[in-house]
């Protein structure tokens, strides 16, 4: 007797399958987000690495782009605390950092950008953020 329920269910495992792929980035790393701006036309004058554990993020970099400086941000979201914590920047928008908040305009997956306020290129970073995966 077959089921006439398992093709549905396997049709929708396989749609949220796909979906939380789109999302992951989580292989990624700040070079290939830095790689990625550079390839969307943004000159990017130069690259440093940043102490990622004040903000207990895995790697940070700071790049120099239109003459701002941004910090690139990449979480291991394999970690549901990590998930959790995104999660809550997400919504709140901002992040602390020795008590000063600092605006986050996005979370996308693993990673977010900090320092975008006052970079003339912010629409541009955030278009190639949430086209990185």
């Amino acid at each position: 007797m077959k089921s006439r329920w398992l093709p549905g269910f396997a049709a929708v495992a396989v749609v949220l399958l796909f979906s939380a792929c789109f999302h992951d980035n989580n292989y990624l790393q700040p070079e290939d987000f830095v790689r990625a701006m550079r390839k969307e036309g943004l000159k990017i004058e130069r690259v440093n690495r940043l102490d990622p554990r004040p903000l207990g993020a895995t790697e940070a970099l700071e790049a120099r782009v239109a003459g701002s400086g941004i910090g690139i941000y990449k979480f291991d979201r394999s970690a549901k605390v990590t998930k959790d914590r995104l999660e809550k920047i997400r919504k709140a928008k901002k992040i602390y950092f020795n008590g000063i908040p600092y605006p986050v305009y996005e979370v996308y997956g693993s990673f977010f950008v900090v320092g975008l306020d006052k970079n003339p290129e912010k629409h541009k970073i955030l278009e190639v953020l949430r086209d990185f995966r």
